[in-house]
C-alpha cells in the first residue's frame, strides 16, 4: 500500500471522536479506507474538550484502532476538526485613506489584512479570517489591487472560539503522542463537500443538527457571511424525556423510535423495558416541545445574521444526526423561514467508504471535509515493502555477483530484509508507547499540567462554570 498520499482525519464530536483515513481519487472524490469511533460524551462537552486526560486516552485508542486497519502501517500526523459549542463569527471592517487618488496595491491589502489579523478578542482566539469584499465608493468588489480610489474599506469576518478550546485539544493530542497537521473548523470544511457551488452562489444556510449542538452557517455570494453555535441538540431531546422516569439509554431508544410523529389517536401507549407503560402523546410533546426551541433558535439566528430568505434563493440545508429523527423532514418544512429544505444525507463530493462502520446519512461532512482539505500525507511509507508476496519474483538490479563470488543480489535481499524488520520494530514501539499511557495517565497530566503553570482544579472549574454561564445565557 502506498501511503504516502493517505490523510488521516479525527473529529472531536459531543457524542464520539471519530476517525478515518482516506486519499483523493484521480477524478475529484474520495476514498476511505478505514474508520473507527470512540464515545466520548463522559469527556468532551458540545464540542469542546473538557477532561484532558481522557480525551487523550481516547485519541491512543483510536489511532490503534486505525492502523490495523492499514496494515499497521504508522500514522504520523492527522487532520483535525477543532470548534464547539464556543465558535462564532465577528465582522470587522478596516479602512484606508489616501491624501489624493492612489491605485490600490498588494502591499495595501496586505497591510490591511495584517491590521484585522491584529485584532484583539479577550478571551478568544481567532481561528481564521474571510475576506468578504472591498468597498470604493459605492461599490463592492472582490479585489481592489489596481483601482485607483481616495478610501478603501476592507470587510472581514473572523472566526473565533474561546481560548480553552485550542489549548485543551493540543494538550490531549500531545499527551496522546499524536503530532496535528493542521486544525480546520468543522462546519466549513462540511460545507466543502455538502454544498453545491450553486447554493453557497445564490444564499443558503447550513444547519448541522448535532448530538449537544446546532450549528448554523450561512453563505452568500459564494462567501460566508455568518457562523455559530446554538447549545442544544438531540441529546438536549434525550434529557427531556428522562423526565418522564426513563434512563438515558431507554429514553434514546424511544426518541429514535417514535420521533416528531404525532399520535393518531389519545389514548395509544409505550410499552417501557420494565413493562411499564407511558401515554405516546407525553413522548411526543416532549420531543416536539425541545424541537421548536432549537428551531426557533436557528430561525433567529438567521434573523440575526442580517440576510432573508428572499436573499437566500437555496433556501436551508440540513445535515447531522438530528436529521434522522423520524418526521424531521414534515416538522421542519412547517417552520418559518424553512418552506425550502434539502435534507443532505449524502455529500455532492463522491466519497466510497470502503471502511467498515461508516458514519451513519447525514453525518459524514466533516470526517470527509478534512480529507478532502488534507495536503501532506499523514502516514508513513517504509513499510511498502511489506506488501510485496514472498513468491513474487524481485528485479535484479546492480552487479551479480560480490568480488568474493557470492551473490550480491542476495546480499541487497538481507539489507532489505534488515531495513524492512528495523521499520516493523519502529511501528511496533510507537505503538506501544501509546498503549501505555493508557496506565498511569493522570499522574503523567498533572506533571505535564502543573510546568505551564495551570492547575488540574483550576481548569475543570474554569471549564465548567463556562459551561454553566453559557447555559444561563441560553
Amino acid at each position: 500500500m502506498v501511503t504516502n498520499d493517505l490523510i488521516v482525519a479525527i473529529e472531536l464530536g459531543s457524542s464520539k471522536i471519530a476517525g478515518a483515513v482516506g486519499r483523493k481519487s484521480a477524478d475529484g472524490g474520495l476514498q476511505v479506507l478505514a474508520y473507527a469511533s470512540e464515545p466520548a460524551s463522559g469527556f468532551v462537552r458540545r464540542g469542546v474538550v473538557y477532561n484532558i486526560d481522557q480525551t487523550a486516552q481516547c485519541l491512543s485508542n483510536l489511532i490503534n484502532c486505525l492502523e490495523p486497519e492499514l496494515n499497521n502501517i504508522t500514522i504520523d500526523q492527522v487532520y483535525v476538526g477543532v470548534g464547539g459549542y464556543t465558535l462564532h463569527s465577528e465582522q470587522n471592517s478596516v479602512v484606508r485613506t489616501f491624501e489624493e487618488e492612489t491605485r490600490v496595491s498588494a502591499a495595501v491589502v496586505t497591510e490591511m489584512e495584517e491590521e484585522n489579523a491584529a485584532k484583539q478578542y479577550p478571551g478568544h482566539d481567532m481561528l481564521m479570517m474571510i475576506s468578504q469584499e472591498y468597498k470604493i465608493g459605492n461599490n463592492l468588489i472582490n479585489d481592489p489591487v489596481g483601482v485607483n480610489c481616495t478610501q478603501v474599506e476592507g470587510n472581514y469576518l473572523n472566526i473565533l472560539a474561546r481560548t480553552s478550546v485550542m489549548h485543551n485539544t493540543a494538550k490531549s493530542f500531545e499527551i496522546a503522542k499524536i503530532n496535528i497537521a493542521d486544525t480546520s473548523i468543522p462546519p466549513l470544511v462540511a460545507a466543502n463537500v455538502l454544498l453545491t457551488e450553486n447554493e453557497r452562489r445564490q444564499g443558503c444556510v447550513l444547519v448541522d443538527f448535532g448530538a449537544d449542538t446546532t450549528t448554523l452557517s450561512v453563505y452568500k455570494g459564494g462567501n460566508l457571511r455568518f457562523l455559530t453555535v446554538i447549545p442544544m441538540g438531540g441529546q438536549s431531546i434525550t434529557r427531556d424525556l428522562c423526565s418522564l422516569q426513563l434512563d438515558e439509554q431507554e429514553a434514546e431508544r424511544i426518541k429514535c423510535e417514535y420521533g416528531l410523529v404525532p399520535p393518531t389517536s389519545g389514548d395509544e401507549t409505550v410499552t417501557l423495558d420494565d413493562g411499564r407503560t407511558i401515554e405516546l402523546r407525553s413522548v411526543y410533546d416532549v420531543i416536539e416541545a425541545r424541537f421548536e426551541e432549537i428551531i426557533l433558535n436557528v430561525c433567529h439566528q438567521i434573523e440575526a445574521s442580517g440576510y432573508t430568505d428572499k436573499q437566500l434563493h437555496a433556501g436551508v440545508v440540513c445535515c447531522g444526526g438530528g436529521i434522522n429523527l423520524k418526521g424531521f423532514e414534515k416538522a421542519i418544512a412547517q417552520k418559518p423561514l424553512m418552506s425550502k429544505v434539502r435534507l443532505a444525507y449524502n455529500t455532492v463530493t463522491k466519497v466510497e467508504w470502503a471502511a467498515q462502520g461508516r458514519p451513519t446519512d447525514g453525518t459524514q461532512g466533516v470526517l470527509a471535509g478534512l480529507l478532502m482539505g488534507g495536503v501532506e500525507g499523514c502516514c508513513s511509507d517504509g513499510l511498502q515493502m511489506e506488501i510485496l508476496p514472498q513468491d513474487e519474483p524481485r528485479l535484479v538490479t546492480g552487479n551479480l555477483f560480490t568480488d568474493d563470488g557470492e551473490s550480491a543480489q542476495a546480499k541487497r535481499d538481507e539489507e532489505l530484509e534488515a531495513k524492512r524488520q528495523q521499520k516493523i520494530k519502529e511501528a511496533e514501539a510507537r505503538k506501544a508507547e501509546r498503549q501505555a499511557k493508557t496506565s498511569g495517565f493522570f499522574s503523567g497530566f498533572v506533571k505535564k499540567i502543573k510546568t505551564v503553570g495551570v492547575s488540574v482544579e483550576k481548569l475543570a472549574n474554569e471549564l465548567l462554570n463556562d459551561d454553566e454561564n453559557e447555559d444561563n445565557k441560553n
